[in-house]
């Protein structure tokens, strides 16, 4: 019987000690789904929209969190024409980013089927060094997701810093 006591105090304490580290990294709180997308926020959801683009050509529905720690941002854009359903398309919105600033990481792959092509920023806002990563994923010929998270640039132990939120933040996007 002292046992099976013994057994559940250190379950016990074990599941404490692993809540307490877990709600140190940051992870999402806030769950949010649309026809769309479902995600986890770091925090209560603004909507935005609908709002045209500025070469009217295209009508974007945003999904704003800002935290303490970080802004996180679903974009979801539904273009009035065909684009390319490949790399090329993700590229161009990638290559259209005007934060500024120094591109420390990009790469391409593929989320659920879909191809998208990662960019991390480091940047000044206001005197302030900044972190912005995106994921900009072409769903199909007409519809674009993008996924940002904007956060104080921090170089992590292995030059990483916000990158456990963002992994929080962008591996709980479903597409639908």
């Amino acid at each position: 019987m002292k046992f099976k006591a013994a057994l559940y105090s250190m379950f016990l304490a074990l599941f404490l000690f692993a809540g307490i580290a877990l709600a140190q990294t940051g992870l999402q709180t806030t769950p949010y789904a649309t026809n769309y997308f479902s995600a986890t926020f770091d925090g209560p959801v603004d909507v935005q929209g609908p709002v045209r683009s500025e070469d009217n050509q295209s009508t974007n529905y945003i999904y704003l969190s800002s935290s303490t720690t970080a802004s996180q941002r679903i974009v979801v854009r539904f273009v009035d024409h065909d684009i390319a359903v490949d790399f090329t398309s993700s590229d161009f919105y990638a290559n259209d980013d005007t934060v500024g600033g120094v591109i420390t990481n990009r790469s391409q792959d593929y989320y659920q089927g879909h191809p998208f092509t990662y960019t991390r920023h480091h940047y000044t806002y206001n005197g302030t060094e900044m972190s912005k990563r995106t994921r900009y994923i072409i769903v199909n010929s007409r519809e674009v997701i993008f996924v940002e998270q904007f956060a104080p640039f921090v170089e992590g132990p292995y030059g990483t810093g916000d990158q456990p939120q963002w992994f929080d933040f962008e591996g709980t996007l479903n597409i639908k």
